[in-house]
């Protein structure tokens, strides 16, 4: 799995947890519709820092606890 579809399945699944839509999303963030449909869309796309803080933001939850899933949190040897 890459970079991308790791972090769309850790939105995605913070996003039904919340019952949250990312028509939802966007609105909370302050993103467009369209910028999160493109970043979606790009299979090799992922967001920058400032989107996720901003999406972050709207969870209600740190840039730590968004990233806090392997294989981000795991220690690499």
């Amino acid at each position: 799995m890459n970079d991308h579809e790791l972090i769309f399945e850790r939105l995605y699944f913070l996003l039904r947890e919340r019952n949250l839509t990312m028509n939802r999303l966007a609105t909370l963030s302050g993103l467009r519709q369209s910028t999160l449909s493109s970043l979606e869309a790009r299979p090799t796309g992922v967001p920058k820092a400032d989107t996720i803080r901003l999406i972050c933001q709207a969870l209600e939850i740190s840039v730590h606890e968004f990233l806090d899933f392997p294989p981000y949190n795991e220690v690499e040897r």
